[in-house]
């Protein structure tokens, strides 16, 4: 198999990893062509591992995953192409209307560019995950009644539903209803432990009505980059005297992910762990490396892989310096938790129950993830009444994603 070595040792490892394309399967083709173009001497190993039909093996990239400010990044990397299916539309739609089609129409292209691998795997893999925008204001029915509509567009579709105490309503009910689900905005072993709860419960009523469940699948996104990187927890850290160093940091989001993976196992779960939100590091000496790629994988791991990241697992494989995964359990220093735990932001994430249902939205990364994600919305409905107005916007990269209110603050 000639791909990245941290996609084959993952595969090798634990065959149910898998790792997915995080942005529209709508820009998965350009990217390509970009990559081939900045690394023409790794041009075998681009071809094998990212063909151009994205779904068309086992050991590729086996899903992807959208969000509103994915589909966003879609939109504006290619303008006109949208601008000429908004002129399709009926003139009477409202702006927001409009905008409501244009996200799910490019949902529903995503879904079909991953349905070849869906058939091919029974259903286990080619799932593209559709989050419902707007969930963070919704109540649980709101959410249920969006979800089925996006779950409608495909069958393939899995629904990406928030982490929040209504949203875990929401997950059972969908849960109950047959549907797949992705819970994002997830940053704490206690909504792990509460969306477990939901999937278990949403199970067990579908059991009861005769709803078959037996092809639905179920993921837990861990944010783990969005955690450490929080200004809460450094603030919280100065209040106590502590200085949070970037290897501290680090190991507070592997310590939660180690948590997470020890919940999941004792529960006996069908849902998987999935990592979004990875980050690359430079050590001093100006090397790239990425802990969450590095000190995670030994359990089974699902991993959200966008354009940045994909780019450098395959500059570290030119390099010779190639990525892997975890072989075991990674050891964290006695003296870093000891610190780690002095902090309530920390506990709050590292200890089931440190954190009521009720807390869930109002935890600081669930705040910023969600402020994401209505910029983004945003953005698309500014585009849609920028093409109203005649206006085209020139296209931009997506090797050049949208960033939060926090990074652009940094």
């Amino acid at each position: 198999m000639d791909v990245p070595e941290f996609v084959r040792l993952l595969k090798q490892r634990n065959m149910d990893s898998e790792v997915w394309w995080d942005s529209s399967p709508t820009t998965y083709i350009a990217f390509k062509h970009t990559l081939l173009m900045k690394y023409p001497s790794m041009s075998g190993v681009i071809e094998q591992w990212m063909p151009d039909a994205l779904a068309t093996g086992l050991n590729g990239m086996s899903g992807a995953t959208t969000n509103p400010c994915l589909i966003t990044q879609a939109v504006l990397s290619e303008p006109r192409r949208w601008r000429d299916f908004l002129s399709g539309l009926t003139a009477s739609l409202s702006d927001a209307d409009k905008a409501r089609q244009l996200y799910d129409h490019v949902i529903t292209l995503g879904a079909a560019t991953m349905a070849p691998l869906w058939e091919a795997s029974r259903r286990r893999q080619g799932w593209l995950s559709a989050q419902i925008p707007g969930a963070q204001g919704m109540t649980a029915d709101a959410m249920v009644a969006r979800g089925l509509q996006l779950a409608a567009l495909a069958p393939n579709v899995m629904i990406k539903v928030p982490g929040s105490e209504e949203g875990y309503q929401a997950i059972e009910d969908l849960v109950a209803q047959g549907c797949s689900i992705n819970n994002t905005f997830c940053f704490t072993v206690s909504q792990v432990a509460a969306c477990l709860k939901a999937i278990n419960a949403g199970q067990l009523r579908a059991r009861l009505r005769g709803v078959n469940t037996d092809s639905a699948q179920y993921v837990i996104s861990f944010m783990i980059g969005r955690l450490g990187a929080e200004r809460e927890f450094e603030l919280q850290a100065e209040r106590r005297r502590l200085r949070l160093t970037a290897s501290d940091r680090r190991w507070a989001e592997i310590a939660v992910y180690q948590a997470i993976q020890a919940l999941m196992r004792r529960h006996q779960t069908p849902a998987r762990l999935l990592l979004c939100s990875l980050k690359i590091d430079i050590d001093a000496c100006g090397r790239e490396h990425c802990w969450h790629l590095q000190r995670t994988g030994a359990d089974t791991t699902l991993y959200t892989l966008t354009p940045q990241i994909i780019a450098f697992l395959i500059r570290r494989q030119l390099q010779k310096q190639p990525i892997t995964p975890a072989g075991g359990w990674v050891q964290m220093p006695k003296r870093v938790l000891q610190r780690l735990i002095a902090i309530p932001y920390f506990n709050q994430a590292y200890f089931e129950g440190d954190l009521a249902p009720w807390q869930f939205a109002a935890h600081p990364a669930f705040r910023t993830a969600s402020q994401y994600a209505s910029d983004g919305e945003d953005t698309l409905l500014a585009f849609v009444k920028g093409i109203a107005a005649g206006y085209t916007p020139r296209a931009q990269s997506i090797s050049a994603p949208m960033r939060s209110p926090m990074e652009r603050a940094s």
